[in-house]
C-alpha cells in the first residue's frame, strides 16, 4: 500500500527503507539511544525465549486470533521485540516509532511491514486500522490522555485499540523514582555517563539490592529505595547475563526518559467513559486496556 493513502499531508523522505515524518527525535531521543545500544536485548527470536510473546499475548487479552489478516497500527514499536509476531498474523503492519530506535527494528525489510519514523501527536491518517496496539508508550509522552484519544482517530467503528500505561504507584509521585533517584541521577549523570557505570558495575548492583531485599523480609519496594537498579529475578527466566542487559537497559529507560506519568486504572476509565470510548476489556493488575469506538 503506498504510504500516502495511509498518511496525509505529511512530507517525508525515506532513509534506510523507512518513512521518515520526523527527522527529529525529539521527547523520544533516550529511547533511540538505548535500542542502539541493547537492540537485541529483548527480541524473543535472538535470544531462544518468548518473553516479549507472552508481553503481547497479556496486551491482547490472550485473543491472537483478532490479529489475523488484519491492518494493524503498532505506535512506538522500537527495536521490534512486538512487530516480529504482529507480521506473523497480520494483512499490513505500521509500525511508527518517533526514535532512532526504528533504524534497529529486527523485522525491518519484511513484505508486509511499513516502518514511519513519527511522532503520533502530529500524524494525520486517511486509512482506517482494524487493530491499533500500543504498549510501554503512553505514559511517556507529554499528555498520557491527548495520546489515548489520538489513538482513536485510527481505527474504524468496528476496530479495536490495546494500550497500556504505567500504573501510579500506591504512594504517587513520592514513590523514589519520582521524587528522589531520577532528579538525583539526571543532576550528577549524563546518559552515556550512567550508562558506562552501569555496565562496569551491575553485577555489584543487583548483588546489593537482592541482598537488602533478604533483609527488609523479600521486600521490592524498599529495595527500589535504596537500589534504583531494575531487576527481574524472580521474574523473567533468563540466563545471568541477559538479565544484566534487561537490568541496564529498563534502568535507563527508567531514569532518563523525558516524560513519564503513570495513570491510575481508575482515572483511565473515567477519561474513556468521559470520552465516551467503549472499554471492552480491563486488566485492572497490569493497567491494560481494549476499547473501540461507541
Amino acid at each position: 500500500m503506498d504510504i500516502n493513502n495511509i498518511f496525509s499531508n505529511h512530507k517525508h523522505f525515506i532513509k534506510d527503507g523507512i518513512f521518515i515524518f520526523d527527522e527529529n527525535d525529539d521527547y523520544a531521543s533516550n529511547f533511540g539511544h538505548q535500542w542502539k545500544d541493547f537492540q537485541q536485548v529483548q527480541i524473543d527470536s535472538l535470544n531462544n525465549n518468548n518473553i516479549s510473546q507472552k508481553f503481547l499475548k497479556r496486551l491482547i487479552f490472550n485473543d491472537e486470533n483478532i490479529l489475523k489478516n488484519k491492518n494493524i497500527l503498532e505506535i512506538g514499536c522500537g527495536a521490534g521485540r512486538f512487530t516480529e509476531y504482529l507480521i506473523k498474523h497480520a494483512k499490513l503492519c505500521v509500525s511508527v516509532d518517533l526514535s532512532t530506535a526504528i533504524f534497529h527494528n529486527v523485522s525491518k525489510g519484511s513484505k508486509n511491514l511499513i516502518l514511519v519514523k513519527a511522532d503520533l501527536l502530529r500524524l494525520k491518517n486517511k486509512f482506517k486500522f482494524d487493530i491499533v496496539i500500543c504498549r510501554g508508550v503512553i505514559q511517556h509522552t507529554p499528555d498520557p490522555f491527548l495520546t489515548i484519544k489520538l489513538l482513536h482517530n485510527f481505527i474504524d467503528d468496528n476496530g479495536s485499540i490495546f494500550f497500556d500505561i504505567y500504573k501510579m504507584p500506591k504512594i504517587g509521585l513520592l514513590h523514589p523514582k519520582y521524587l528522589i533517584w531520577r532528579p538525583l541521577i539526571q543532576f550528577f549523570f549524563t546518559y552515556e555517563q550512567l550508562k558506562k557505570f552501569l555496565i562496569k558495575n551491575i553485577k555489584l548492583l543487583l548483588k546489593i539490592k537482592k541482598l537488602v531485599r533478604k533483609i527488609f523480609f523479600n521486600s521490592h519496594f524498599i529495595s527500589d529505595c535504596f537500589i534504583p537498579v531494575w531487576s527481574y529475578e524472580g521474574k523473567l527466566t533468563l540466563t545471568e547475563e541477559l538479565h544484566n542487559q534487561w537490568a541496564i537497559l529498563d534502568t535507563l529507560d527508567g531514569l532518563f526518559a523525558k516524560f513519564d506519568k503513570p495513570k491510575t486504572n481508575s482515572k483511565v476509565l473515567k477519561f474513556l467513559k468521559n470520552n465516551n470510548f467503549k472499554v471492552i476489556n480491563n486488566d485492572k493488575k497490569n493497567n491494560i486496556f481494549q476499547t473501540k469506538i461507541k
